[in-house]
């Protein structure tokens, strides 16, 4: 089982579409990182950044983390 974050496609499903930099404002880290969360490269995130992220997109979690088998994992 692997996590995978939809990010990408929250943030160009938003009415505004904001940018990778406005997100990781919100997060209040490096839009590089964020960048990296996005693409699936970083492994961790802080309850903090969830947080920040549902707020932002008045969702919750279940809206952009989801679980998938290892072999799903490469295709999504």
């Amino acid at each position: 089982m692997a996590v995978v974050l939809k990010l990408k496609e929250l943030r160009e499903k938003h009415p505004d579409n904001p940018s990778q930099r406005v997100l990781g404002d919100v997060l209040g880290i490096a839009e590089a990182n964020y960048r990296r969360l996005e693409n699936g490269i970083a492994k961790s995130m802080t309850f903090e950044a969830i947080e920040k992220l549902c707020n932002f997109y008045d969702c919750t979690p279940n809206d952009f983390i989801t679980v998938v088998n290892e072999s799903d994992s490469k295709n999504a």
